[in-house]
C-alpha cells in the first residue's frame, strides 16, 4: 500500500496544480481542437511528478479531417466490454458504429465470464448470496471502490450471461460451461462458482474461441444496421458546450471526425501495454514483474482521452497479476516489457514457496498476487516454488479453481490441459533452464543460490506441518499442504505476469464518466478496464471471471442506456 499512498499524494498534488496553478488548460493547450469551450471546472489533470505520461491532447480540427461520419452510439474498442456494448445498443434500435484500432478485435474472454444469478447457475443448483459476494469484493478493495458498482454487477450479470449463453447457442459453434464444483473442504479464502467459460463444441483449438465469438458479435451488430471499422484509432474526444459529441480518430487515410449524437462509449482496455504510463503510475509494482499477458492494444488511449476531457482518475493504481512467470535463476525481475511471456501454469499451485533467503513468506494458498506482494519485501523480489515427484497426487488434492486448474473434473474449469501436458511443460522448462531438477534439497539450494541450511530447515518444518495436518505457521488450508520427501525435487524462480491494469476513469452505474466536479460529463461513457472505482491493490480471483463479467455487464447495460437517450 505504500506505493498506493505515494501515488495518491502525487495525484492530489498535480490535480491541485492543474486547478489553481499557473499551468492550466489555456497555457498547456491540452484540449485544443478536440474539446472547444471547455469550462474551468473541467480542466484536465497534469502529468505525474517526473513523467509526462499524460501529455497533451492532439490539436485536431475539422479542416484536418478527410472524412466525417455520423452515428448515434459510438463504441471505441472491440474487446469484451465494447462488443457487449455494441450488441446491446444495436439491439435497442440505435445506429451504432464500433471502431477498433487494431486489425483484429480482442474479443470476449473465453476462460470465464463471472456472474451471479444466471440460468446456468440455477440449473446446477448454484445460489450465490449477492450481499456476501459484493462485500467480499469490496473487502479485497479495502472499500476504496464504489460498492454500488459492484452491486450493479451482482444484480445484472446474471441477465448478461443469459443473453450471452443464448447468443452462443444460436450460433451453434461454441458452448458455455459453468465451473460449479468448488473444493469439498473449507477454505480460508471464500471461493465462488461464478465462472462461465466458452469452448468450441466438441473440443478443438482453444485459441480460436475468442476470435470466433468476436466475429459473430460483430456480424450481429452489422445485421442490425450497425457498422464496424478496424484500424481506426481514437485520438481525442470532441466537446461542444460542455458535452462530448464525438471523437477525432485516425486511420490509413488520415484523420476523421465521428459524430455520436447519443454518446461515446470508450472501451480501450486500460494501459498495461503502455510502458511509459505504467512505469509512471505503477513503477514499484513493475519491479516485481517478469513478463506480459496483456492485450497489445491496451495503451491507455481511452483513459487519456477521458482525462483530457476533464475526467476524474482513480487515485490508487493497481494491476491484475498472475503468479506464473518463470525465469532463469540469474535473471532479475523488473523488465516485463522485454520478458516475453514465460507462462508456467503450475506456478500457481500452493506448494512450498520461499524467498531468496530460503524462508517461507506467506500462506501459499492465497489470491494470485498475494505472493507477488509478499516477495516484494525481500531481496530480488522473487519467490521459489518447490515440489517433489508426488506432485500429481498433490495438485489433484489441492483442487484449485478458475484458470489455475490443471485437470478436468465434473463441474470444473472447462479448459485445463491435463497432467500429462503439465509434465511435458515442466520438462520443457527444465530443458530451457527455467526449472531446476535435483535429487537433494542441497542441490536445489546450490542451483538457485539459496542458503542450503536455511532452505533445509524450512523444508523440514514444512514436512512437520504436513504430518501434523495443520499449518500452524501461516494457516494454509490443511488439504493444500504437501510433503517434500520424494526426489527428484523441482524448483522454479518465479515473478509476476501482468494481465491488465485495474484502475481507470471513475464512473457511475450508468457508466457515465465522472468529472473533476464529481458530476457526469454529458455524452461520455467508459466501460471495461478503462473504468475505475472497482478494484484496488488486488484482484479477487477466487470469483473466477469477475473482471471479465464486469466488463460484459457494464458494456451491455451501458449500450442499452446510451441507446435510450
Amino acid at each position: 500500500m505504500e506505493e498506493l499512498k505515494k501515488v495518491a499524494v502525487s495525484r492530489r498534488s498535480f490535480l491541485k496544480g492543474a486547478t489553481v496553478g499557473a499551468v492550466g488548460i489555456a497555457s498547456m493547450g491540452v484540449l485544443g481542437g478536440c474539446a472547444p469551450q471547455t469550462s474551468e471546472s473541467e480542466k484536465a489533470p497534469g502529468p505525474t511528478e517526473g513523467s509526462d505520461w499524460l501529455g497533451q491532447a492532439p490539436v485536431i480540427n475539422d479542416a484536418d479531417c478527410t472524412e466525417t461520419v455520423d452515428t448515434e452510439v459510438l463504441v471505441v474498442g472491440a474487446g469484451c466490454a465494447g462488443l457487449f456494448a455494441a450488441c446491446a445498443a444495436a439491439e435497442s434500435g440505435a445506429k451504432v458504429l464500433l471502431v477498433e484500432k487494431n486489425q483484429n478485435p480482442n474479443g470476449v474472454r473465453s476462460s470465464a465470464l463471472g456472474a451471479v444469478g444466471s440460468k446456468l447457475q440455477a440449473q446446477h443448483g448454484v445460489n450465490i448470496n449477492k450481499v456476501d459476494i459484493v462485500n467480499d469484493i469490496c473487502h479485497y478493495a479495502l472499500n476504496y471502490n464504489d460498492m454500488s458498482l459492484v452491486k450493479f454487477w451482482a444484480d445484472n450479470s446474471g441477465e448478461t450471461l443469459d443473453w450471452y449463453c443464448d447468443f452462443i447457442d444460436r450460433h451453434g459453434k461454441c458452448e458455455v460451461k459453468l465451473e460449479y464444483t468448488m473444493p469439498g473442504q473449507p477454505t480460508r479464502y471464500k471461493m465462488w462458482p461464478t465462472g462461465h467459460g466458452t469452448q468450441l463444441k466438441g473440443g478443438g483449438d482453444r485459441s480460436t474461441v475468442e476470435p470466433t465469438v468476436a466475429a459473430d458479435m460483430i456480424a450481429y451488430v452489422e445485421s442490425l444496421g450497425g457498422q464496424y471499422r478496424n484500424e481506426t484509432k481514437l485520438e481525442c474526444v470532441i466537446k461542444e458546450d460542455d458535452k462530448v459529441v464525438g471523437i477525432y480518430a485516425s486511420n490509413k487515410e488520415g484523420k476523421i471526425r465521428i459524430n455520436a449524437s447519443k454518446g461515446v462509449i470508450i472501451a480501450t482496455g486500460g494501459y498495461a501495454a503502455n510502458e511509459e504510463m505504467y512505469t509512471a503510475l505503477q513503477g514499484e509494482t513493475k519491479k516485481s514483474l517478469v513478463g506480459l499477458m496483456c492485450f497489445p492494444g491496451a495503451t491507455g488511449d481511452g483513459i487519456k482521452a477521458a482525462l483530457w476531457a476533464g475526467a476524474k482518475f482513480d487515485p490508487y493504481h493497481s494491476t491484475m497479476i498472475f503468479d506464473r512467470g518463470a525465469i532463469a535463476p540469474d535473471v532479475k525481475h523488473g523488465d516485463p516489457y522485454k520478458g516475453g511471456r514465460p507462462y508456467y501454469h503450475i506456478g500457481t499451485q500452493p506448494f512450498l514457496k520461499v524467498n531468496k533467503a530460503g524462508s517461507r513468506i506467506c500462506n501459499e494458498s492465497s489470491p494470485y498476487d498475494f505472493i507477488v506482494h509478499a516477495a516484494a519485501n525481500y531481496e530480488d523480489k522473487a519467490w521459489y516454488q518447490i515440489f517433489d515427484s508426488n506432485w500429481r497426487e498433490d495438485v489433484t488434492r489441492f483442487h484449485t479453481i478458475g484458470c489455475s486448474t490443471l485437470q478436468e473434473w465434473e463441474g470444473g474449469n472447462h479448459h485445463p490441459e491435463g497432467l500429462d501436458a503439465v509434465e511435458q511443460a515442466i520438462n520443457d522448462f527444465i530443458d530451457k533452464g527455467l526449472v531446476v531438477k535435483a535429487n537433494t534439497i542441497a542441490e536445489v539450494a546450490d542451483a538457485m543460490g539459496i542458503p542450503a541450511e536455511q532452505l533445509q530447515s524450512t523444508v523440514d518444518r514444512y514436512n512437520e506441518l504436513y504430518d501434523m495436518g495443520e499449518d500452524v505457521d501461516f494457516g494454509k488450508d490443511s488439504f493444500r499442504l504437501s510433503a517434500l520427501r520424494q526426489p527428484p525435487y523441482y524448483c522454479t524462480k518465479l515473478g509476476g505476469l501482468m494481465l491488465s491494469t485495474m484502475d481507470g476513469v471513475q464512473i457511475n452505474t450508468n457508466s457515465q464518466v465522472i468529472g473533476q466536479d464529481e458530476k457526469p460529463i454529458p455524452g461520455l461513457f467508459v466501460v471495461g478496464n478503462d473504468s475505475g472505482r472497482y478494484y484496488t491493490a488486488t484482484y479477487p480471483n477466487f470469483g473466477a471471471g469477475t473482471n471479465a463479467g464486469r466488463c460484459a455487464t457494464f458494456g451491455r447495460y451501458c449500450g442499452k442506456y446510451v441507446a435510450s437517450l
